[in-house]
């Protein structure tokens, strides 16, 4: 859509974009900006966290164990989680 066409219709358009479509504004021909839905947030919150972790099997000697193959396996980690 032109920039001209978004600023005329920018409700429908955010109403558009909210049910999933993607919109590229462009300018003389030329693509300028996207307008895309925002993604849902990745992660659990922490206090849900704890809930999952408390309600699961305790951890054992085994699962220390798959841990340090793991580590020596693949190394520590190469960076910081993505947020």
């Amino acid at each position: 859509m032109t920039a001209t066409e978004v600023a005329r219709s920018f409700s429908s358009v955010v109403s558009r974009v909210g049910a999933g479509e993607e919109v590229e504004i462009v300018r003389n021909g030329v693509p300028v900006a996207e307008l895309r839905p925002v993604q849902a947030p990745r992660g659990i919150a922490a206090d849900r966290w704890d809930e999952l972790m408390e309600s699961g099997p305790p951890l054992d000697d085994d699962f220390a164990r798959d841990v340090m193959r793991g580590r020596e396996r693949f190394g520590p980690p190469s960076g910081a989680w993505p947020s």
